[in-house]
């Protein structure tokens, strides 16, 4: 074994190698939700990637505890998947701001007109209700920016990564733990 082999690789340093696939991952899952206009599929690919977002972290916790021999702790494999949502949001997050900014800058208008046109065909119903708000937003010209609406979904990837990061953290090391106690009573059934 070469002395690299031997180093225990970090939670953030592995993390930021995942959060920049995790990054390209969130890319491609919002950027089909943008375009599902135009190709109807793509609200369906969307909506999948969305779904399989635990799975995703769940892979890559998983295989940072292979890594480390099942060997990892909770708090490192809890870091690392903050890490991972961390710089994936960020990739995702400046390619989104690129987007609603200079390749199509009426995005957000063209957004808040949609509501509106929803909301007038339900009537009676929390989509009329939304639609009341873009109306009023769009009167009061208090339509966000790029850069307000990625920091907005960058703090909520956060928080709900932290989250699910801890409870798929918890789920490997608790089974670890549970593992441990088997081998340990087979091992003390064999003396």
């Amino acid at each position: 074994m070469t002395a690299n082999q031997n180093i225990i690789t970090s939670p953030y340093r592995r993390g930021a190698d995942f959060g920049f696939i995790f990054g390209l991952y969130l890319s491609l899952m919002f950027f089909s939700s943008i375009f599902a206009s135009a190709l109807p599929l793509l609200g369906l690919l969307s909506l999948v990637m969305v779904v399989c977002v635990p799975a995703v972290i769940y892979v890559f916790i998983r295989r940072y505890d292979k890594e480390l021999q099942e060997c990892a702790t909770f708090p490192m494999m809890w870091m690392l998947g903050v890490v991972v949502f961390v710089c994936g949001i960020l990739i995702s997050g400046a390619l989104l701001v690129v987007y609603m900014k200079w390749i199509e800058p009426d995005f957000i208008m063209g957004q808040l007109q949609g509501l509106i046109e929803l909301g007038k065909n339900a009537p009676g119903t929390a989509l009329e209700e939304a639609g009341g708000i873009a109306a009023q937003m769009i009167e009061a010209n208090f339509i966000p920016s790029p850069i307000a609406i990625v920091s907005e979904i960058i703090m909520a990837a956060i928080v709900s990564g932290s989250i699910l990061s801890i409870v798929i953290s918890a789920l490997i090391a608790l089974r670890h733990k549970l593992q441990r106690q088997r081998r340990g009573r087979i091992d003390g059934a064999d003396e």
